[in-house]
């Protein structure tokens, strides 16, 4: 059975031992074969490497494209991307979430996307030790049998077990908590609606006192003495722009009546007062206000315009 050496993996074969190098392209090989096609298709030159590892290291042609940087690309990009999708982070309510937004929210110096590399090597030794997937099992295979391609679903949860398994074993959940509670700018890329909602908070919480601006449009503020009503609030243009835009019947199995009323009242061009009177709110603020809770459960589907929209009108 594979063992790990000082230096590589030791596989016993019947004519003597071999050692694969753990800094050696060869050495990721056991990963390799675990990616679906759909993630390999990524470089689609990989998906002619021989799934029997005889084949392979008796393929000169097939060797050089093990030795390529492109080779060790294509799996740690893989993997990282995989068990980045199962690192938790905490909420202001103590529980636990997915990190919000997609990957390429982030910048490669935050620090969660680079353990998400960092954990490929535990990976690596978790296949080799603890599964039936070391190169002990590969060289046992006969020369006309091959490793089979996992699907996509299966890879999925393989690396979503063993990131859960090693982030326990590791005890880095702690460090994850104070990474995710200590973000900085420089830990985001881009425009982008993750960078901005920080950028918001991050500058808020550096500042004067916040002023809520549901506190303006409800009760006025006053400026140079004179109290001040009816402030237009910028959220309500683009309420306006996003219930034109958007598909209503898509999301009325979710709403409620009330919800349902609303919403179409606006698509069909009544004032807030008018709904305001309608559905019994007090005020046509509490309608604006209730519109935006609508909207936000939707953060995901107008997320970037509604940030845009935004930044164009609170600057």
């Amino acid at each position: 059975m594979a063992k790990n050496g000082p230096s590589g993996f030791i596989v016993v074969l019947a004519d003597g031992m071999i050692e694969i190098p753990q800094d050696s392209n060869l050495a990721w090989l056991t990963l390799f074969y675990a990616l679906p096609k759909e993630l390999v298709e990524k470089r689609a030159v990989y998906l002619n490497l021989p799934r029997n590892i005889h084949k392979l290291l008796n393929s000169p042609e097939h060797t050089e494209l093990l030795k390529s940087d492109a080779f060790l690309e294509l799996v740690w990009d893989c993997y990282a991307w995989a068990a980045w999708q199962f690192f938790r982070v905490p909420k202001n309510d103590g529980t636990y979430q997915d990190i919000p937004g997609d990957w390429q929210h982030y910048s490669g110096d935050f620090p969660l996307w680079r353990w998400s590399y960092e954990i490929i090597r535990h990976f690596r030794m978790k296949f080799e030790h603890e599964m039936e997937w070391s190169f002990q099992r590969l060289f046992m295979m006969g020369e006309d049998a091959e490793v089979p391609w996992l699907s996509y679903r299966q890879f999925s949860n393989l690396v979503g077990n063993l990131t859960d398994m090693i982030v326990q074993e590791q005890n880095w959940q702690p460090l994850f908590d104070e990474v995710w509670n200590n973000r900085q700018v420089d830990d985001y890329t881009g425009a982008n609606v993750n960078k901005r909602d920080f950028m918001r908070s991050w500058t808020h919480s550096r500042s004067a006192a916040h002023v809520s601006i549901e506190d303006v449009l409800e009760n006025g503020v006053m400026l140079d003495g004179n109290m001040l009503f009816e402030i237009e609030d910028p959220r309500g243009q683009f309420e306006e722009k996003v219930i034109g835009e958007m598909h209503i019947e898509q999301f009325k199995g979710e709403l409620t009546e009330q919800d349902k009323t609303i919403l179409q009242m606006r698509y069909e061009g009544y004032s807030l007062k008018e709904i305001a009177e309608k559905v019994g709110f007090k005020t046509p603020s509490a309608v604006a206000k209730h519109i935006e809770k609508i909207a936000g459960s939707y953060e995901d589907f107008v997320g970037d315009e509604y940030s845009s929209f935004l930044d164009k009108h609170t600057k």
